[in-house]
């Protein structure tokens, strides 16, 4: 549906598909078909939000062999949102058609995912793209690069290819523990030092394919593409315990990055002791148990819309690791509210307060990549619910999700607020004070502008059978 945002206080409209006239107040008058064509000539921002999906996706088009896949795959990622689903079928009700059904649309971007003229590879060039393309406009002094596996589920699958066993700790087993199931296991690494969230690498894989080396072959992936994407940035990645090993610390040092991980492992190191001038062995957690915490830092935490506001104290000191004489800090941060010490480990030199708490305020921005994997995980864009049979058209499909989800993002950050405010105001925004705004209720706003293009689009073509018609 074409829509003109510019008209004179008194117009007439007659678009080639649509037998329609616009009436504004005082104007010369015309019949106004089931809805109020004045209000959707000048307040329906459908138009302004496929420019802003074109501009946003343009790095990713341009990765495609021809201009008809081009098209196909801008509706792609505009029927994610529209469908607020991975289904193909969901995807397609969530664009406008003429048709019918929604069945040739279907068809539509069924041949895309099936296209054997590109790879997942040129979608995730498009994808990096973006990221580049974002990290100039910023020009941020450094990145802080969060890595983090994540397991997908598939719980009733047996037969499509790939599939692995994965270990899921949401939703939690009968006991609350971890839970072996079907599923594939992905990894991303996402910039979360910038107003929006940013993926300089993705990947869906199996555990079972004849690709797959290892889960620490693909955190190195991760690591060495994010330093071709930025290659004269300094990179700092952050990382869960599952990213204590040593040989994970090797691979950052390759590519001339630092590193913020949280400690599990209670290791042999050595600690400088300066009265004798030489370096003793010590475990970890007994030097951690006995180091000074000289800083005070006051610091907010929220879980579940609870905001607990702590006093944290922070330590410090330097260890070398007896294998590689490699020397790190160790950053010790106490929660005296639950009696729970944080062990950072880092080779970030840390030789003040400054230092320290520049460390873990850094890693504290890790944890934005767990929202943005519920945005695409559960209420948000569920991409656990893939419905293909091929890897490579789950990857497919898993590269249009992620898009999908930074499009939203995008537009929250790059729109005028108050455009922003009418798109969470129409997606459900309740006016409260405790309101979040969230990406939850602004995709819902944006996913209401395309159903309603949609369903506009099918009644002017296909208008409601009264008593006595029939449809079709």
């Amino acid at each position: 549906m074409v829509i003109t945002h510019k008209l004179p206080r008194t117009c007439k409209l007659r678009p080639t598909r649509y037998d329609w006239e616009c009436k504004q107040p005082n104007s010369c008058g015309g019949r106004s078909y089931g809805y109020d064509t004045a209000k959707s000539c000048n307040c329906q921002p459908a138009s302004e939000l496929e420019d802003a999906l074109s501009a946003f996706l343009e790095p990713v088009l341009l990765h495609l062999p021809e201009k008809r896949l081009r098209e196909v795959g801008k509706l792609a990622v505009q029927g994610v949102i529209g469908g607020q689903s991975p289904v193909v079928t969901q995807m397609a009700r969530g664009v406008r058609q003429e048709e019918t059904t929604v069945w040739p649309m279907a068809k539509r971007l069924y041949r895309f995912i099936w296209n054997e003229r590109f790879s997942h590879r040129d979608l995730l060039k498009g994808l990096y793209g973006i990221a580049q393309r974002t990290v100039a406009e910023h020009v941020p002094s450094h990145l802080v690069i969060a890595l983090d596996p994540v397991n997908l589920e598939k719980p009733y699958t047996e037969a499509l290819e790939g599939v692995s066993t994965v270990l899921k700790s949401t939703p939690p087993g009968p006991g609350g523990e971890k839970r072996l199931t079907s599923g594939y296991p992905a990894m991303t690494a996402t910039v979360v030092n910038l107003p929006m969230p940013v993926v300089a690498y993705a990947s869906w894989f199996s555990y079972v394919t004849a690709d797959f080396v290892s889960e620490n072959r693909e955190i190195y992936r991760a690591i060495r593409i994010s330093r071709a994407l930025f290659p004269h940035m300094k990179l700092r990645f952050v990382g869960d315990a599952g990213l204590d090993d040593q040989k994970i610390f090797q691979q950052v040092d390759l590519v001339n990055g630092e590193f913020i991980f949280r400690a599990c492992h209670n290791r042999r190191v050595e600690v400088y002791n300066e009265r004798l001038d030489r370096w003793e062995s010590e475990l970890l957690d007994d030097l951690t148990a006995t180091v000074p915490l000289p800083l005070k830092l006051r610091v907010a935490f929220t879980h579940a819309r609870k905001v607990r506001v702590v006093e944290m104290a922070l330590g410090w000191l330097k260890i070398r690791l007896p294998e590689t004489q490699r020397v790190l800090s160790a950053l010790v941060a106490h929660d005296p509210d639950l009696d729970r010490d944080l062990v950072l480990i880092t080779n970030v030199p840390i030789h003040t307060a400054h230092d320290a708490e520049t460390v873990y305020t850094e890693w504290r921005c890790r944890p934005q990549i767990e929202h943005t994997y519920r945005f695409d995980q559960e209420d948000g864009l569920d991409v656990e619910d893939v419905r293909v049979q091929t890897l490579e058209r789950m990857r497919r499909i898993f590269v249009l999700v992620l898009l999908a989800a930074l499009f939203v993002y995008y537009i929250a950050h790059a729109w005028p607020q108050h455009m922003v405010l009418w798109l969470r105001r129409l997606g459900g925004k309740l006016g409260l004070s405790s309101d979040r705004d969230g990406p939850y209720v602004l995709l819902a706003g944006i996913r209401a502008v395309w159903v309603t293009l949609a369903t506009l689009t099918f009644a002017a073509q296909h208008p409601f059978p009264r008593e006595g018609e029939r449809c079709g």
